[in-house]
């Protein structure tokens, strides 16, 4: 089944009038980023070739997402200040941005999309350092990357997907099945080609491939983080279908049991402090992506 899944995604991805890649100037940053011996003024130069990347990075730098101190001005200054890892992620995070920005051409309110990609980043760092995961900046970009595949699969099959979003709100089914039972693939599969032309770090494109594998004892930690966020943030509203989201199948409670039963495969952790601190998230995210999306 999940050969024919990935085999249906190549075929539908042949015939994509234009298929969407990475900016140019973001592509060779980040391979300048994953050399050895990283060159910041040459990663500087390239970001500055492209005003567009430049000044979404400089607007997710200072947005409520990084909360550096001080007003951050200029690219230099973001790198000198960042550092090349946290460079890394926030340009990742900027192609994710590139390529959903798209005058709605998708059926997905854009705007909903970005909420829920930056809430399930946000709950998978905070899952990632609740349990001492030593990367937690990395289950952060990955929960931003994680439904990739969803918006490019929308605006390219329009009339399609617009099928699949009014099949899972009739039937109160996830989105995943719907597209599932509608394309016989998904944006898990999409998105993970998608990832793999676009060199992304193998982990992430896991990640995008496996989220939602209903088998969630046997997912890699990052790829499960990533999962658990997925579960919570829409058990919570925050659905990249907004309002439309009727689905009661995982509601709130039904993704903390989640988390309570497989946050200890990959680590222990204080789970009353964790809970505490993901109240206030909705208003969090919101006003994040507000400070990005105007």
């Amino acid at each position: 089944m999940e050969t024919d899944k990935l085999t249906t995604a190549r075929a539908i991805m042949k015939g994509f009038t234009v298929l969407p890649t990475v900016p140019a100037a973001a592509a060779k940053a980040i391979r300048l980023l994953n050399e050895d011996d990283v060159d910041m003024g040459a990663v500087a130069d390239v970001m500055l070739s492209d005003q567009v990347l430049a000044a979404r990075v400089i607007r997710i730098v200072n947005s409520p997402l990084c909360k550096v101190m001080g007003q951050i001005q200029s690219v230099r200054q973001a790198l000198v200040y960042l550092g090349p890892q946290r460079v890394f992620e926030i340009i990742l995070t900027s192609c994710f941005l590139e390529v959903t920005d798209t005058n709605n051409r998708s059926p997905l309110r854009i705007q909903d999309c970005w909420e829920h990609a930056f809430g399930v980043g946000l709950v998978a760092r905070r899952l990632a350092e609740s349990i001492g995961y030593p990367q937690p900046e990395k289950a952060y970009v990955a929960g931003i990357l994680h439904d990739v595949g969803e918006v490019i699969l929308s605006q390219h099959r329009r009339q399609e997907y617009m099928r699949a979003m009014v099949l899972a709100k009739d039937e109160g089914i996830d989105l995943y099945d719907a597209e599932v039972r509608v394309f016989g693939t998904s944006h898990a599969e999409v998105g993970r080609l998608l990832g793999e032309q676009w060199n992304f770090p193998q982990e992430f494109v896991e990640v995008i491939s496996l989220h939602h594998d209903s088998n969630l004892g046997v997912l890699p930690p990052l790829t499960l983080l990533v999962a658990l966020a997925d579960r919570f943030c829409i058990g919570v509203g925050l659905s990249s279908m907004g309002e439309q989201n009727t689905n009661k199948i995982l509601g709130c409670a039904d993704a903390v049991r989640l988390m309570q039963e497989h946050l200890p495969h990959v680590g222990s952790c204080d789970f009353d402090s964790l809970m505490i601190s993901m109240e206030g998230l909705t208003d969090e995210v919101s006003c994040a992506v507000e400070s990005i999306y105007s």
